[in-house]
């Protein structure tokens, strides 16, 4: 990773996006932590890493609901370090909402959030490298839920399926000043956003429809961005990169356990 010299990473105060920061700090390295809220939680992040690994960690507060002050904040930390080497869009929000009483607020906040933020720091960041020759990396964390579907997920689905396509497009415009975009795609990660508020224990979690009979731990995920955020993943770009036990494996299995026990008979043939 030494060829990383400014990162920044949002939603970085806790979960894969705190688990990013500490995969991709060491000495030399400048990180710029973005958080919404808890400011006490994002300085404890920076001091610990700073401690343990010598990395330069400031916080940038940038809120995502409000994708245009979130850029230009952004921006900002971006123009006081000299440089950006690399973007990961982490932050997002989950959301249920069935399908059949969508509020258009929370839509709104949801595809700001997941989307339309992401988005336009891309472009920002991407414009910033190309200006300034920084042959960097973009990674943006999707999820394995922007190719599979799930009840209550119209939001939360779409948000993070438009995500992905954006990856692959300015995977392919980026491309030739550089600058790789790719994105990874977690299945159910033990995070307190999933209700799991000690993230050590994600072993010992039991999920038996997922074939490694687990969720995910952050710092597994974290350890994917790092690898595409740096020179050994140097020719990837334009690529979703999933990370989910195995979970899209599944897809069948219910419907095949059901069917081969309800086939009926063959009838004797004819004498």
């Amino acid at each position: 990773m030494a060829d990383l010299r400014t990162v920044l990473i949002t939603g970085a105060s806790s979960g894969i996006g705190r688990a990013a920061a500490r995969a991709l700090a060491s000495p030399g390295h400048r990180l710029l932590l973005g958080y919404s809220g808890g400011e006490d939680r994002i300085r404890r992040v920076a001091e610990e890493l700073q401690r343990t690994t010598g990395a330069e960690c400031v916080p940038v507060r940038a809120d995502l609901r409000e994708p245009q002050a979130a850029v230009d904040s952004c921006l900002a930390a971006i123009e006081e370090a000299g440089r950006v080497d690399c973007l990961v869009n982490n932050a997002g929000i989950n959301d249920r909402s069935a399908a059949d009483a969508l509020d258009l607020k929370r839509a709104d906040e949801v595809f700001s959030v997941n989307t339309l933020a992401p988005m336009a720091l891309a472009s920002a960041v991407g414009h910033r490298m190309i200006r300034d020759g920084v042959r960097g990396s973009i990674v943006n964390v999707t999820s394995v839920h922007e190719s599979v579907p799930i009840t209550g997920g119209a939001l939360y689905c779409a948000s993070k399926a438009a995500l992905g396509m954006i990856t692959k497009v300015l995977a392919l415009e980026f491309g030739r000043y550089g600058i790789r975009v790719n994105s990874v795609a977690p299945g159910e990660t033990a995070t307190a956003m999933n209700g799991v508020h000690d993230e050590d224990t994600y072993r010992e979690i039991s999920r038996p429809d997922i074939p490694l009979g687990r969720p995910g731990g952050a710092e597994e995920i974290a350890s994917l961005i790092a690898y595409l955020a740096g020179p050994h993943a140097g020719y990837v770009t334009g690529a979703s990169v999933v990370a989910d036990g195995g979970l899209v494996l599944t897809a069948a299995e219910a419907n095949a356990r059901h069917a081969f026990t309800t086939v009926p008979p063959k009838e004797n043939p004819p004498a």
